[in-house]
Protein backbone atom coordinates (compact mmCIF):
# COMPACT_ATOMS: atom_id res chain seq x y z
CA UNK A 1 0.00 0.00 0.00
CA UNK A 2 1.91 3.54 -1.07
CA UNK A 3 -1.12 5.34 0.57
CA UNK A 4 -4.40 5.72 2.36
CA UNK A 5 -7.03 8.61 2.95
CA UNK A 6 -10.29 9.45 1.95
CA UNK A 7 -11.48 10.47 -2.12
CA UNK A 8 -14.48 12.67 -2.54
CA UNK A 9 -15.71 13.81 -5.98
CA UNK A 10 -12.60 12.31 -6.85
CA UNK A 11 -10.18 14.94 -4.85
CA UNK A 12 -7.81 13.93 -1.84
CA UNK A 13 -9.45 14.89 1.43
CA UNK A 14 -8.64 14.93 4.84
CA UNK A 15 -5.91 12.99 6.65
CA UNK A 16 -3.81 11.18 4.21
CA UNK A 17 -0.76 8.80 5.27
CA UNK A 18 1.71 7.76 2.96
CA UNK A 19 4.41 4.67 2.95
CA UNK A 20 7.71 3.97 0.95
CA UNK A 21 7.73 0.98 -0.95
CA UNK A 22 9.59 -0.89 2.06
CA UNK A 23 6.12 -0.10 4.01
CA UNK A 24 7.84 2.66 6.41
CA UNK A 25 5.55 5.34 7.18
CA UNK A 26 6.84 8.52 5.04
CA UNK A 27 4.43 11.46 5.49
CA UNK A 28 1.04 12.16 6.23
CA UNK A 29 -0.51 15.28 5.56
CA UNK A 30 -4.12 16.86 5.33
CA UNK A 31 -5.94 17.74 1.44
CA UNK A 32 -8.62 20.03 0.67
CA UNK A 33 -10.23 19.51 -2.21
CA UNK A 34 -6.75 17.92 -3.16
CA UNK A 35 -4.59 21.02 -2.30
CA UNK A 36 -2.59 20.67 1.17
CA UNK A 37 -4.73 21.98 4.16
CA UNK A 38 -3.31 21.62 7.06
CA UNK A 39 -0.86 19.88 9.37
CA UNK A 40 2.35 18.13 7.21
CA UNK A 41 4.80 16.16 8.30
CA UNK A 42 7.42 13.72 6.67
CA UNK A 43 10.60 11.44 7.84
CA UNK A 44 13.63 9.95 6.72
CA UNK A 45 14.58 6.34 6.37
CA UNK A 46 15.65 6.82 10.06
CA UNK A 47 12.41 7.57 11.26
CA UNK A 48 13.38 11.18 11.91
CA UNK A 49 11.12 14.14 11.19
CA UNK A 50 12.81 16.12 8.26
CA UNK A 51 9.88 18.38 7.22
CA UNK A 52 6.64 19.49 9.12
CA UNK A 53 5.09 22.32 8.37
CA UNK A 54 1.15 23.84 8.18
CA UNK A 55 -0.59 25.05 4.96
CA UNK A 56 -3.93 26.87 4.31
CA UNK A 57 -5.87 25.96 0.88
CA UNK A 58 -1.91 24.81 -0.57
CA UNK A 59 0.08 28.20 1.43
CA UNK A 60 2.53 27.54 3.22
CA UNK A 61 2.19 28.87 6.73
CA UNK A 62 4.94 30.89 8.06
CA UNK A 63 6.09 29.85 11.84
CA UNK A 64 5.65 32.71 14.30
Amino acid sequence: MKATGIFENNLMQGEWIFYRETGQLWQVGNFKDSIKHGHFIRYDRNDKVEYDENFVEGKKVKAK
